[in-house]
């Protein structure tokens, strides 16, 4: 019996050692190019969210996920949603393509239009109104494939109350915005001499009460007119969503870079997923040994570590807006970026 629990333990043991040689080959086995013509056709034909980018559609992404949505014309009245919308346990970034309208985040209006983008805090409810004539379109991208990975992914929605985990448990559960309810600062009894065990175990019990207050004061929304370009070495890039900038975002971040045409954004790679978006202009991507055409509407999964560049071949400024976890990876010490090649703006 010892002798079989010995070799089982082996077994799993060089399984381990194996993942990272065999995660090299999964990710050059992964779908990365989404053609913009097949994404439109599939949303013509749909009436609800189509996924681009999901591990559940053979990518190879573990951490972040990219669709696209439409919005009915008519307003309040044109949702399913009523009152609460829906919240979750993961990170979204929302970019409008198409129309005009606002949402209702965490009992908060935020008014946006085509080119705006919006950061939901983790756990809120919220719900989006279209205001249009015609239909209201967005792109998001959310970490539900890193929550669910770690067991902690969490959608309550006011359409399948049935599957409602906490918001179940009464008002102060539905109106939080940390998993169990934690509105009411936690009171612990004064230990004597306040040992430093008892501190770390207090700021252990009062995280998620200052969690909450971080969520409710971070920003959400970005005007897609303030957007500031700076040059940088991957060309010009305008950072929308970052922690460093007011977001309360632990594993999401979003960038548009814009690259002049005839020139080409540096190269790079890094040790995080990326999804990208083409937003407008033509031209090329150079993913390691592959080149890919681009247009407006093409998503492509970058491979972690892989090396990558855009090349403008077209007569207008090629924009592509970017999803990464980055965030997620710094958090746990794990980024690497490496830069190459130059922009040559």
């Amino acid at each position: 019996m010892v002798s079989q629990q010995l070799r089982d333990g082996t077994e799993l043991y060089v399984e381990q050692v194996r993942f990272g040689k065999e995660e090299q080959q999964r990710r050059k086995d992964s779908p990365i190019y989404v053609d913009g013509d097949e994404i439109a056709r599939a949303h013509a034909a749909a009436d609800h969210i189509v996924f681009i980018v999901d591990p559940r559609l053979g990518f190879n992404n573990r951490t972040h996920r990219f669709w696209i949505n439409r919005l009915p014309p008519g307003g309040e009245e044109g949702q399913l949603w009523k009152t609460l919308g829906h919240r979750h346990t993961v990170e979204a970034v929302i970019h409008w393509l198409h129309g005009h309208g606002h949402s209702i985040i965490d009992g908060q209006r935020y008014d946006w239009e085509a080119g705006d983008f919006i950061c939901v805090p983790m756990f809120s409810w919220h719900r989006h109104v279209n205001s249009s004539d015609g239909p209201a379109i967005y792109v998001a991208s959310t970490t539900g494939p890193l929550s669910m990975g770690i067991g902690q992914a969490v959608y309550e929605d006011e359409l399948y109350p049935e599957f409602w985990v906490f918001a179940q448990k009464g008002e102060d559960a539905l109106r939080t915005l940390v998993p169990g309810g934690a509105e009411a600062l936690p009171e612990l009894p004064a230990a004597e001499g306040q040992s430093e065990a008892a501190r770390l175990y207090a700021e252990q019990v009062r995280f998620a009460f200052d969690e909450e207050h971080k969520r409710r004061a971070s920003r959400v929304l970005v005007k897609g007119s303030e957007l500031k370009f700076e040059p940088t070495a991957m060309g010009a890039l305008a950072y929308v969503v970052d922690a460093r900038l007011g977001f309360h975002a632990k594993a999401l971040a979003t960038v548009v870079a814009e690259i002049p045409p005839g020139k080409h954004s540096g190269a790079h790679r890094h040790l995080y997923d990326e999804i990208d978006y083409v937003l407008a202009g033509s031209g090329r991507c150079i993913i390691d040994d592959q080149t890919f055409t681009v247009k407006p509407g093409d998503t492509l999964a970058m491979p972690v570590f892989a090396w990558h560049q855009y090349f403008n071949d077209g007569d207008e400024p090629l924009r592509v807006l970017a999803h990464s976890t980055r965030p997620a990876m710094e958090n746990l010490g794990l980024v690497l970026t490496q830069q190459g090649e130059l922009a040559n703006y």
